[in-house]
C-alpha cells in the first residue's frame, strides 16, 4: 500500500535521537531527555501518535514559560509503608511518573499494595505506559490522570462549560506475552487526538463534541481552550457514553479524587503542572501468586477471544493487542510520520538551537 500524501516512514531510533537532542537543549540532563524522548516515540509505535514526537514543539513552549523545569528534582513529601506523596518539582512528567511507577512496584513488593499521587507533575504522555511497566513486571496496576483548571475542555454531563479534563484511566494486567492494557479518556475523544485532526484539516467524529453554545459540531477549532488560553470562550468536548455520557461524566470525576483531591489539591483553582497523575500497584504474590494470576488472565483472554465475531468484525481481541501488533509493525516498517508534524519538530529543534533534519529518517 503506498503511503498517504505528505506521510513518511521514520525510524523509531531516529526519532528518539531528535527528541533527546531537543530536550538536552532545553536543559534536560542526557538521561532524562532520552526518558521523554523514548516515551514519546513509544506512544507513536503503539499508534498514540497524538501523544507522540508531535508534542516536541508543545513541551519546548512549556519549557519557555516556565511550565516545565528540565532537571528539577522530585520529592516525596508524605509517605506511609504503601502510600506516597510526591512532589515532581514540574520537572517533565514522564521523568515524575515513571519514578513514581518504580516507586509502587517497590511498596507493592513489600507491602502487597501501593497507591502513589503527584504535586506539580507535567504532562505525562501516555497513561498507558506506566501501568504497562508494572505489568511486564508481574503486577496488576491501575493509574489515573486529571488536569490543571486551564486545560479543563470537557463539559459535565449536561453541561456546556469545560469543567473537566481528558480525564484518562489506565489499567495493566500480565500475561504471557503482551499484558492487557487498557488506556482509555473519560470523555470523547482525547484532546491530542483533535490537534491531530486539527493540524491533519480533518473533522472530529459526529457526537464528541459541541460549540461553545452547546451545539453540536465536527470542527476541532470549535475547542480554543486547546490553545490553552483561559480567557477564550471555547466548545468542549462531551463526557464518554454518547447518549449515556453520565457514565463518563462519573469515571471522570473519580480521575478527579484519585489523582487531585487526594493529594489535595482543589480542581476549581489554577495548579502548576499539567497532571495530576496515580498510580495504584498490586502484588498477586500477595493474594494467590503471579504465576497464577497471570495463568489465569491468559485463561480470561483466550476465553474472550474464542467468541464468534459479530457482522463487520473478524476477530475478537483484548485490549492492548491491537496497539503491540501495531508496535511490530511500525518498529518493521517506520513509523508514519505526517509533513506538518514534522515541521512542528523541526520548529522545536529551531527554539532550542537544535538542527533537526528537514526529511526524517528510516
Amino acid at each position: 500500500m503506498a503511503p498517504e500524501q505528505g506521510v513518511a516512514p521514520a525510524g523509531a531510533d531516529f526519532l528518539r535521537q531528535v527528541g533527546a537532542d531537543i530536550f538536552v537543549g532545553c536543559g534536560a540532563p542526557l538521561r532524562e531527555a532520552a526518558l521523554v524522548a523514548s516515551e514519546l516515540v513509544e506512544a507513536n509505535l503503539m499508534g498514540y501518535d497524538s501523544h507522540g514526537i508531535v508534542r516536541c514543539n508543545e513541551y519546548v513552549d512549556y519549557v519557555h514559560r516556565g511550565r516545565i523545569t528540565p532537571g528539577a528534582a522530585h520529592r516525596i513529601v508524605r509517605e506511609q509503608r504503601n502510600t506516597a506523596v510526591v512532589d515532581c518539582g514540574l520537572n517533565f512528567g514522564q521523568v515524575g511518573a515513571t519514578y513514581m511507577t518504580d516507586l509502587a512496584c517497590g511498596k507493592a513488593r513489600d507491602g502487597g499494595i501501593a497507591y502513589i499521587v503527584s504535586t506539580r507533575c507535567s504532562h505525562v504522555g501516555r497513561v498507558g505506559s506506566y501501568v504497562q511497566r508494572a505489568a511486564e513486571r508481574g503486577y496488576f496496576a491501575f493509574a489515573t490522570c486529571n488536569n490543571q483548571k486551564v486545560g479543563h475542555i470537557v463539559a459535565p454531563w449536561g453541561g456546556r462549560e469545560g469543567r473537566l479534563g481528558t480525564n484518562p484511566l489506565a489499567f495493566g494486567a500480565p500475561t504471557e506475552k503482551w499484558p492487557v492494557v487498557l488506556d482509555m479518556t473519560t470523555c470523547m475523544i482525547a484532546g491530542g487526538k483533535l490537534n491531530m485532526l486539527k493540524l491533519a484539516g480533518k473533522p472530529a467524529p459526529p457526537g464528541t463534541i459541541q460549540d461553545v453554545e452547546g451545539n453540536p459540531s465536527t470542527d476541532p477549532a470549535v475547542i480554543t481552550a486547546l490553545s490553552l488560553d483561559p480567557a477564550a470562550p471555547s466548545g468542549t468536548i462531551l463526557p464518554f457514553g454518547s447518549a449515556y455520557g453520565y457514565k463518563g461524566y462519573g469515571l471522570s470525576m473519580m480521575v478527579e479524587i484519585m489523582g487531585g483531591i487526594m493529594a489535595g489539591l482543589d480542581m476549581t483553582q489554577h495548579n502548576p503542572g499539567a497532571n495530576g497523575f496515580a498510580i495504584i500497584v498490586v502484588d498477586p504474590d500477595a493474594f494467590f501468586g503471579r504465576a497464577a494470576f497471570r495463568s489465569l488472565v491468559d485463561s480470561m483472554c483466550a476465553y474472550q477471544m474464542s467468541s464468534a465475531p459479530a457482522p463487520g468484525f473478524s476477530e475478537v481481541v483484548v485490549p492492548g493487542l491491537y496497539d503491540f501488533r501495531l508496535r511490530e509493525k511500525r518498529l518493521a516498517e517506520g513509523i508514519p510520520v505526517e509533513r506538518s508534524v514534522w515541521d512542528l519538530v523541526i520548529e522545536a529543534g529551531k527554539r532550542v538551537g537544535v538542527k533537526v533534519p528537514k526529511e526524517v529518517r528510516a
